[in-house]
C-alpha cells in the first residue's frame, strides 16, 4: 500500500511515459509520506477511445486514483495530489487541466501485504525488520 491506479485512453501515455510516471509517483509519495519505496504499486489501464468521458463528451483524460493508509496529515495528501498532477502532466504531455487526482484513505489494519496486515505511518521500520 499505497495503490495508484492511472486510467487514460489507449495510446495516450507509452511505454517509456508509464515507467517514468510510476518512478515519479514512488518518489513523491516517498518523499512526501516517508513511507518505504518499496510500499508503493502504480497500475495502468487504457481503455478504448469510445470507454472514456467528461462532461458527456469523448475525453483523453490522466485520472489517477490512490488508496493510501490512513494517518497521513492531510497537507500532506494535497501536496501528493498537486504534485502528481504537475508530474502527470510533465511526464505525458497531458495539459493538467485534463489530470484529475484523488487520494483516498484507508485504515492501516484492513489491508495486508506479504500476508502481514500493514503498519500505521510512522511505524515502518519496526514492519520491515519483522519481515523475513
Amino acid at each position: 500500500m499505497p495503490v495508484y491506479h492511472v486510467v487514460t485512453t489507449q495510446n495516450t501515455v507509452s511505454a517509456e511515459q508509464k515507467a517514468e510516471l510510476a518512478a515519479e509517483i514512488t518518489r513523491l509519495h516517498a518523499s512526501i509520506t516517508g513511507a518505504p519505496t518499496s510500499f508503493v504499486h502504480v497500475t495502468f489501464a487504457e481503455l478504448p477511445e469510445d470507454s472514456v468521458f467528461t462532461d458527456s463528451a469523448p475525453s483523453h483524460p490522466l485520472l489517477i486514483e490512490a488508496t493510501t493508509r490512513a494517518g497521513h496529515a492531510d497537507p500532506e495528501k494535497t501536496q501528493l495530489a498537486t504534485g502528481i498532477s504537475a508530474a502527470g502532466s510533465r511526464v505525458t504531455g497531458v495539459p493538467e487541466s485534463r489530470i484529475l487526482v484523488i487520494i483516498k484513505d484507508s485504515p492501516a489494519r484492513f489491508a495486508a501485504e506479504g500476508g502481514r496486515i500493514l503498519p500505521e505511518p510512522g511505524d515502518e521500520g519496526d514492519w520491515i525488520a519483522g519481515a523475513g
